[in-house]
Formats: structure tokens, sequence, C-alpha cells
């Protein structure tokens, strides 16, 4: 049996070859079709394939292998680390690849458990839909600590007075009312009823006047680290 080692990098992988005769043959190809077919090249009808899972950058290698009915084992990153940590002390993309293979071709009965199964379309479904839930989590981590640093700069007691910065009411004000400077000459019913008119009717009006009275407050007291006119107060409205 032949093990090929695959160590995914973005748009190109390394691997090493193990073949029956105990031979070690080293290559590179690229995630694209001709890159393809030159791990084509070194596979023969006996051989398993073996990698880490590394997110978007094996979703080629593994539609590929799928294609093609290639035997193939994608090991949990965690997994890999903890059984070949004693390994990774030099860590080169090409001494990766010859551990993985290393590691299947003496321990492949073991490590089958804990390999990520190869699913059927509906499982494949959830599991893209799963992905792509994690990814849009962490995009809107990035946005909100992006929000809240502007908002330390620009009117910190808003990061106070509103715990939860995903809500309707506190997106709202956020975007009209970032800066102090924008509450000048605002009575507090002025403000109350332009917030009121611009969120929606299922926010009850006493609500949105508790925490209008909270900025309008806190405004008069606020000291802003930069001007209402500056670049991070255009960027944080447009955000």
């Amino acid at each position: 049996m032949n093990i090929i080692g695959i160590d995914v990098s973005q748009g190109e992988s390394h691997a090493t070859l193990i073949t029956e005769e105990a031979e070690k043959i080293t290559f590179k190809f690229k995630h694209n079709k001709s890159g393809f077919q030159i791990l084509s090249s070194y596979i023969k009808f006996n051989t398993i394939i073996i990698f880490e899972t590394t997110g978007v950058y094996s979703a080629q290698l593994t539609t590929y292998l799928k294609r093609k009915k290639v035997k193939f084992y994608e090991l949990n990153p965690l997994e890999a680390k903890l059984r070949i940590a004693s390994l990774r002390r030099n860590k080169t993309d090409k001494n990766d690849s010859f551990k993985l293979a290393l590691l299947s071709k003496t321990k492949l009965a073991e490590i089958k458990n804990h390999c990520n199964k190869q699913s059927s379309s509906p499982y494949e479904s959830l599991r893209i839909l799963s992905l792509r839930y994690k990814q849009l989590i962490k995009c809107r981590t990035r946005i909100l600590n992006f929000l809240r640093s502007s908002l330390e700069l620009a009117f910190p007691e808003l990061n106070q007075i509103f715990k939860n910065a995903y809500a309707v009411l506190a997106l709202q004000i956020f975007r009209m009312y970032c800066h102090p400077d924008f509450l000048v000459g605002l009575t507090l019913k002025e403000m109350t009823d332009r917030v009121y008119k611009s969120v929606s009717r299922r926010i009850h009006k006493n609500v949105i006047q508790n925490y209008c009275a909270q900025v309008w407050l806190a405004a008069k007291d606020s000291y802003p680290a930069v001007p209402a006119d500056s670049l991070e107060i255009e960027i944080t409205v447009t955000k």
C-alpha cells in the first residue's frame, strides 16, 4: 500500500509518498487543474492519502479526491498535533507531509477513528452551513470590536450605556449620535423623536426615551479623544 501525506497550505501543498518498498518521494503541487494532475501521477490503485483538515484551504483537495474516488483521510489538526508533537520541533511543510505519511503507514488502523468522516450530500450541506455560520460570527465579532474601539475614542459613554451593541436601538443611536457634539443644540425630546422615527415601532417609546436620556446626559459631560469631523467618525458612521 502506498501512502501520500499532504501538508496543505494556501494555494498549494507539499506531499510525501511512501511506497510499499519504503521509498520516499517528495513533491509539491498547486491547487489547480495542472497541480492536481501532478498529484494524480503519484496515485496508484492502492494509494491512501492523509492530510490535516485546514478549512477552506483544503476544500479544493477534498473535492478533487472525492470526484476521483481516491481513498483519503482528513485528520483533525489537534489530533495530528498530539500524535506527532515530538516530531514538530523543526517544522517545514515537506517535513510535516512526511510525518503524516509515516503516521498513516504505521498507525492507520488507530487513527481511522479520529479522521473526519466523508459525509453524504445532506450532511455535507450541513457542514458547509455550519462553517459559514462560524465565519459570519467571527466577522460580526471583528466588526463589533472595531465599533467598540471607535466609540471609545469618540463617545466612550455609549459603550457603558449599551451592553448589547447588536440591539437595533443601540446601532441606530451609534449611527446617529456616535459623537457628543452631534447632540449640541438638541433637546431630549427632539433627540427622542428622531430616534423613535428611525427605529421599529415594536420598540416601546418609553424604552427609547430612557436610553436617549442616558445618552443625552452623558454627552454633556463627555470628553472625546477625536473631533466630530475626524476621519474616525466618518468611518464609524459608514460602517
